[in-house]
């Protein structure tokens, strides 16, 4: 039985190898980073277009990242996520407005962003309307079932003001096993 945390690598049984470097072979090389683009404004909007959660970072009193799995929407170039108004997130936004927000296709894990921004408004004009339509998209139904009916909503409007993004197409996925480089 191997000890927990101290196990050798080279061992494990797998059909596939492993590597930790990219492929010395100029050719594989060529061929690894040509499936790889930066996020282009179309593939960023499209993240945001289906059922994808955000992972929302806002700092809280003491300093520390609080980070909180959200449904998020992209309307124009602002990100609006709901919440409701007694959140940890609406604390910590009325003492540091800076969020951190990053997203990874659920079809496709290659196709990432992660996005720096700030929050420039907060409003509970429409939150109840833009939650059912948050819940349509990622549950398939019109109406959150799990909220509180004291809670009021509110609609948090981020303007990224850093994005960094990463799509790699699935066909490139498995360049790195490069069996005929033996």
């Amino acid at each position: 039985m191997v000890e927990k945390g101290n196990f050798d690598k080279s061992k494990m049984p797998t059909s596939v190898e492993i590597v930790d470097v990219p492929p010395d072979n100029d050719s594989n090389r060529q061929l690894v980073s040509a499936g790889v683009t930066e996020l282009n404004k179309d593939e960023l909007y499209r993240l945001f277009q289906f059922r994808n959660l955000a992972y929302l970072s806002t700092l809280s009193k003491d300093g520390f990242p609080h980070v909180t799995p959200v449904w998020a929407e992209m309307v124009d170039d602002l990100i609006l996520i709901n919440t409701f108004e007694e959140s940890a997130k609406i604390r910590h936004i009325k003492n540091d407005k800076r969020i951190a927000l990053s997203m990874v296709e659920q079809n496709n894990p290659f196709n990432m962003v992660s996005i720096k921004g700030k929050v420039i408004e907060q409003t509970s004009e429409g939150a109840d309307e833009h939650l059912k339509k948050l819940a349509k998209r990622y549950l398939g139904i019109g109406k959150y079932y799990y909220r509180k009916p004291p809670h009021k909503r509110v609609i948090l409007k981020i303007k990224p003001e850093k994005i960094m993004g990463l799509s790699i197409h699935p066909a490139f996925y498995f360049l790195a096993y490069a069996p005929w480089a033996k």
